[in-house]
């Protein structure tokens, strides 16, 4: 049975309402079970307004899983709203290359496996690039569908960063990787790389989280001259959460602005684990 609560925080013109969901049909723990180990205070329980809900300027969508207790919260949009994926979708495309390589009864070459370590680590848009055409191009689509259980779609056909995902999407996606990759070989070594992103690429949630945190995670990012606005998107897991901050704002603001924004959402949002 799906439990839905959405409770609404009116601060000025923002109204940022958190919507705690069962994230699968799965049989769940009972809301006292979950209590007694969250406390009262949990975000799932009661959502959070965050520091940056009303950013002139700023569009922002947040979406937080929790694995072990099967739940959700996010903002309000979290389920409606979509942006580009930008390169936070090439943790996919690397876990997928694993998938069909293991399908075909293959292994990689070092060639490939250092596309798969380039595209995750420091965020290589060729390495992405052969790994995706040697999958069909927007196969990878198909098959996130039909693996993950995530109907998204591209844009522009041939564009794997125009992917248009939501920040529930983005959460789906990231903890399908994780849930899937043990399985395949090479799929520890692809955990490694998400846990070894280069620091300059790893901003925004990781900052916010204890430094002694194992932290995997694949951000995006992207200005855009046709639009005028950055996106930049920010997707983590650590111990049994997984998090994803999106975000849209005009160009003439840097890029730390959005990494700052990402950080201030997970320091919100962290505040209020139980």
């Amino acid at each position: 049975m799906v439990v839905l609560v959405l409770l609404a925080v009116i601060v000025g013109w923002a109204v940022p309402v958190a919507a705690t969901e069962r994230v699968s049909g799965d049989p769940s723990p009972s809301d006292s079970a979950i209590d007694a180990v969250t406390g009262a205070a949990d975000v799932f329980t009661t959502g959070v307004t965050t520091p940056r809900d009303a950013d002139e300027g700023l569009w922002l969508s947040w979406s937080l899983v929790d694995t072990v207790h099967d739940r959700r919260v996010g903002s309000a949009n979290s389920d409606t709203d979509r942006t580009n994926s930008e390169s936070s979708i090439k943790a996919w495309i690397a876990a997928d290359y694993l998938r069909v390589a293991h399908e075909e009864g293959r292994a990689l070459t070092g060639a490939e496996r250092a596309d798969i370590a380039a595209a995750v680590r420091r965020s290589d848009n060729a390495a992405a690039g052969r790994l995706y055409r040697e999958l069909g191009g927007d196969a990878i689509l198909r098959h996130l569908r039909a693996v993950c259980g995530v109907a998204v779609a591209t844009s522009t056909p041939g564009y794997w960063s125009l992917t248009q995902i939501s920040a529930v999407d983005a959460t789906r996606i990231f903890a399908c990787v994780l849930r899937t990759a043990p399985g395949l070989p090479g799929g520890d070594d692809l955990l490694t790389d998400l846990r070894s992103v280069e620091p300059d690429d790893a901003f925004g949630i990781k900052a916010a989280l204890p430094p002694t945190a194992a932290v995997a995670l694949k951000n995006g990012w992207m200005p855009h001259t046709t639009t005028g606005q950055w996106n930049v998107n920010c997707v983590a897991a650590w111990d049994d959460y997984v998090l994803a901050v999106l975000t849209r704002y005009p160009v003439d603001r840097p890029l730390s602005y959005g990494a700052d924004v990402c950080r201030d959402v997970t320091a919100a949002v962290v505040g209020r684990l139980g």
